[in-house]
């Protein structure tokens, strides 16, 4: 789960052999450069940012800022911000880099620097909690930039942000848990009210019901005769049909799905996809 240990994981596999099926994080170091053993299921953050700044521009939007972690997948994916903005014709004006302690005086110069640069919409990844706190003072000094985010930490944020996060817009990777407009939506509901009757549905939890859904399909075109090297071959020209989302793999491109969708937060604090 997350870029990070699934970048750790994935370098042990690589000494190991070991095939490496659906990692639950969207860093682009898990495709690029092209890893012959790992297999995403879920679309990555580059997809994510270029639907966000999409919609950013369709309402008129057009400044771009990104917050991100101060690292090197940090930068990757500010590489991957930038080439969006350019895309959509939008125009990439301030990247506020998180480094690993952040205090109030960090957060204020970035409430400063939004003014300043005139952004119109910034999207996210990083530290959920340190989003919640730029969104918090940008909103009490005044700043009206539009804040985007990725599906990371989606519910919590939003959950954390209250009256805050109303009409605030998310990507996501995996279509909407509570509708039943999918046929994957449908069968895990219905899976998970027979195995968890008292919870309730999340995004996390259908991810893993779809990356579950594509590794069994894997395996069933692997055959009886079941070996890693057999799931790899299996997988070269694979679509994985998952009931409303695609995984795809072919020789030199693991993408796994390019399913992302984005959910406004209502007044109720409910997703809206």
């Amino acid at each position: 789960i997350e870029g990070g240990p699934s970048t750790a994981v994935m370098k042990a596999t690589e000494e190991l052999k070991v095939p490496f099926f659906g990692p639950m994080a969207g860093s682009p170091t898990l495709r690029r450069p092209f890893q012959s053993l790992v297999f995403p299921v879920r679309a990555e953050h580059r997809e994510e940012f270029r639907a966000l700044i999409k919609y950013g521009r369709s309402v008129g939007l057009k400044r771009v800022a990104f917050f991100h972690s101060d690292s090197e997948t940090g930068l990757q994916h500010l590489a991957n911000v930038k080439l969006a903005a350019t895309e959509s014709g939008a125009d990439f004006v301030a990247a506020l880099a998180v480094k690993s302690e952040v205090t109030d005086a960090h957060i204020d110069a970035f409430v400063k620097q939004l003014r300043e640069q005139r952004v119109e919409m910034i999207l996210n990844h990083g530290s959920a909690s340190v989003y919640e706190k730029l969104i918090r003072k940008a909103r009490a000094a005044g700043v009206t930039t539009t804040f985007l985010a990725v599906n990371s930490a989606s519910s919590q944020l939003a959950g954390s942000l209250g009256p805050l996060g109303h009409g605030m817009v998310f990507s996501q990777v995996v279509p909407s848990p509570w509708a039943r407009k999918t046929a994957l939506a449908r069968e895990y509901q219905d899976a998970f009210r027979r195995a968890n009757p008292a919870r309730e549905f999340s995004y996390g939890s259908l991810e893993g019901y779809a990356t579950a859904k594509a590794l069994v399909a894997a395996l069933t075109l692997a055959g009886a005769d079941l070996s890693r090297a057999g799931l790899v071959k299996a997988l070269q020209k694979a679509d994985l049909e998952l009931g409303g989302m695609v995984a795809r793999y072919r020789p030199g491109d693991h993408a796994g799905s390019s399913f992302v969708d984005l959910a406004l937060v209502t007044r109720e604090g409910k997703f809206l996809q």
